[in-house]
């Protein structure tokens, strides 16, 4: 074996996020140790018995000094790229105003598009990489971002090369999705029109374009777009060869889950009001549920019920849902909404941002610490995965790296690219 990179020691609780035995679902290593080798782990064990390797003198050892050390996060689920702010819709919803009202007024999406329009790439990539930088510290190293506040074949185009942008300006894998059905934009009379417009024009445009993206996603909701309109979507954007996402029965239920199932979606996200039948379809399909609590909190809606999707034998996985609606930057805090709301145990609300989000973008190689993955991984001062849902608030991640380089250190360290 050529000389390694990096080794990492003195771990308190190493959680691998493989399958482990029995119970520990995390794959627990106490005293964990892993070495690093061109940008991915090439092996891991304890400390003790790394010292009885032979694998020679790494270029660099990280000491976790017996502190919490896990996979580097992935957020399935953010709109993170926009112009502007809602803060005062806050309030509006405090005075009983849902979600839904505020779209039809003009607000919610809409004011969103209007303010992103008006902005240049430059300002949209600067604005998005300071949530980004949020996220990183709090360990994500790697973010699905989606489009949808453009609403025009030129602004959407214009989202596509701010996002591309953003994964050259922060150091976190970036996985771009078109969201092409977000909401009507004003110059449409009605929702089929525009999804019409967005089929026949835009999709093929987007599907060509230089900063093409990885997934294309739809918001299948009453009063936004129908099922009909999402399956017609969903199958043009599937014979262009993009991937597929949904936003499925978040208020409502529409048909979202069954949809994603039938169409050979990759996650579908909030699930919120989904029917049995639909979430026992996306199990038999391998559908990844995405659910987004910090969302149901800010829309003042129901929590989806994770007990019930888990129990129908889908996948679950957690995203912020980063967005002018729910402006939420801090993973951790998620993980203790799905702990306290949904009731998830804490393994399983980890298990929701690593592993399962992994799947929810289409990977197998991230969200995991073992031998061929990509080293990717958060040293914390927490002692161990329990404290992530219990100890909310402040700054524990001590030091993230991606591929194993590091990209952030709580004493403003970072190495050069």
């Amino acid at each position: 074996m050529s000389r390694l990179s990096l080794a990492l020691v003195n771990a308190g609780e190493l959680v691998t996020c493989t399958a482990g035995r029995g119970e520990d679902v995390l794959g627990v290593v106490p005293d964990g140790a892993f070495v690093v080798e061109e940008g991915r782990v090439a092996w891991v064990g304890t400390t003790k018995e790394l010292g009885r390797k032979s694998f020679g003198k790494p270029a660099r050892t990280v000491d976790a000094e017996g502190g919490l050390v896990f996979p580097g996060l992935v957020d399935p689920h953010t709109h993170l790229a926009f112009a502007g702010s809602r803060e005062d819709e806050l309030e509006r919803k405090i005075g009983g105003e849902s979600y839904l009202d505020i779209l039809r007024s003009g607000g919610g999406i809409s004011r969103t598009v209007g303010a992103t329009r008006d902005a240049s790439v430059s300002r949209i990539v600067r604005e998005s990489a300071d949530r980004a930088v949020q996220l990183l510290r709090g360990g994500v190293t790697t973010v699905e971002v989606k489009t949808g506040y453009g609403q025009s074949l030129e602004q959407e185009l214009k989202m596509l090369r701010s996002i591309a942008e953003l994964s050259r300006v922060v150091d976190m894998e970036v996985v771009p999705t078109f969201l092409g059905l977000h909401a009507k934009p004003p110059e449409f009379d009605d929702a089929r029109s525009y999804a019409d417009h967005v089929v026949k024009s835009m999709l093929p445009e987007v599907a060509r374009a230089k900063a093409r993206p990885r997934f294309s996603d739809c918001f299948c909701e009453e009063d936004v777009f129908t099922r009909d309109e999402c399956s017609r979507y969903l199958r043009a954007s599937a014979e262009l060869g993009l991937g597929l996402k949904i936003h499925a029965d978040e208020f409502e239920e529409s048909g979202g889950a069954s949809l994603a199932a039938s169409s050979g979606c990759v996650s579908a996200d909030h699930l919120g009001r989904s029917s049995e039948e639909g979430i026992r379809a996306m199990s038999r399909k391998g559908v990844t549920a995405v659910l987004l609590p910090a969302t149901s909190l800010f829309s003042g809606i129901k929590f989806a019920d994770a007990r019930s999707i888990m129990e129908a034998g889908c996948r679950v996985a957690l995203g912020t849902d980063l967005s002018p609606n729910s402006w939420v930057e801090s993973p951790q805090l998620v993980m203790w909404l799905a702990c306290t709301g949904m009731k998830m145990s804490p393994a399983e609300a980890l298990l929701g941002f690593t592993r399962n989000a992994a799947q929810a973008v289409g990977r197998d190689d991230i969200g995991a610490i073992r031998a061929g993955s990509q080293a990717d991984f958060v040293v914390s001062a927490l002692p161990g995965y329990r404290f992530l849902p219990y100890r909310v608030g402040g700054d524990y991640v001590r030091m993230v790296f991606r591929r194993g380089r590091r990209v952030f250190d709580a004493e403003g360290l970072r190495d050069a690219a």
